[in-house]
């Protein structure tokens, strides 16, 4: 008798849920065209040319896994915060970054951007999930970086570096991404992105890594892993204009492990390479 734990069903409703949510955003983009994320220092679209300051609030729910490389999800809160001072300086949730190189480029929109960013990344809790019992905490991180990124019409693409200076992963990661952007209607903007991240020997032991004391309590055999390529995703964002302040997104994603990340014991024998995410959230723009 072929039967599903209630254990297992649990685990792929939030990846069945985010898989139809993925395809109806896709569609979307396919027909209607897309509109690009925001690049580190980038002003939102829609900033008024007469101020300074440009503050967007909000908050709302994301279904994500449990933790980077996890088959079983969970529903978190997702807070929003974007504060951008005249183009110089810029916060975007715990990344705070300044432009500190813009060049304008021969046409209207192109610019090339370069600047410093310090952020502060989550650890991992051991208790965030039964997978990770025995493996113990990871501390969060103050990592320190920089950014480039370039941007003519809808099209966009930046690279941005960081390394760990709190002593918690020890590693350092950088990321590429490319995203495009269109107006969909007055009221209405999607925007999507496509990713991939690079991580070091350090980063990469820390998060996917077993050690021999880690093996015994937790039950997985010792690992290893290595610097390389750690994923590559595309995230799409359908914007609504609800009123001139107040504006609701829809988010949707997926993420595919690679490489040693993809070959860990908490990815290959107790997750999965295939990483789901969706949300939902409202801002307000001061």
């Amino acid at each position: 008798m072929n039967s599903m734990t209630p254990g297992r069903q649990s685990r792929l409703l939030p990846t069945a849920a985010a898989l139809s949510a993925l395809a109806v955003i896709t569609f979307s983009s396919a027909a209607l065209g897309q509109q690009a994320g925001q690049k580190p220092g980038q002003k939102p679209a829609d900033k008024a040319a007469n101020s300074d300051w440009d503050i967007r609030l909000g908050g709302g729910g994301l279904v994500r896994p449990e933790y980077e490389g996890s088959d079983e999800y969970k529903v978190s809160a997702l807070p929003v915060l974007m504060v951008n001072y005249r183009d110089m300086v810029f916060l975007h949730g715990t990344t705070l970054g300044a432009n500190a190189l813009t060049l304008q480029g021969p046409n209207p929109g192109d610019k090339l951007q370069v600047g410093p960013l310090v952020r502060y990344r989550f650890g991992r809790d051991q208790d965030d999930s039964d997978d990770l019992r025995g493996m113990g905490d990871i501390d969060g991180a103050v990592e320190l970086g920089g950014f480039i990124s370039y941007s003519t019409g809808p099209w966009s693409a930046g690279l941005t570096l960081f390394r760990d200076v709190s002593d918690a992963h020890d590693g350092m990661t950088a990321e590429l991404s490319a995203g495009h952007r269109m107006q969909l209607g007055p009221k209405l903007m999607l925007r999507s992105e496509i990713s991939t991240t690079w991580a070091d020997d350090n980063y990469m032991q820390a998060y996917y890594g077993v050690t021999g004391v880690q093996s015994a309590r937790s039950g997985m055999r010792q690992y290893q892993a290595e610097s390389g390529f750690q994923d590559a995703g595309i995230t799409f964002d359908l914007d609504y204009l609800l009123t001139e302040n107040w504006s609701i997104t829809g988010r949707v994603g997926y993420k595919r492990m690679l490489g040693d990340a993809a070959d860990s014991p908490l990815v290959a024998d107790r997750g999965s390479e295939d990483q789901f995410s969706t949300g939902l959230y409202i801002t307000y723009k001061f």
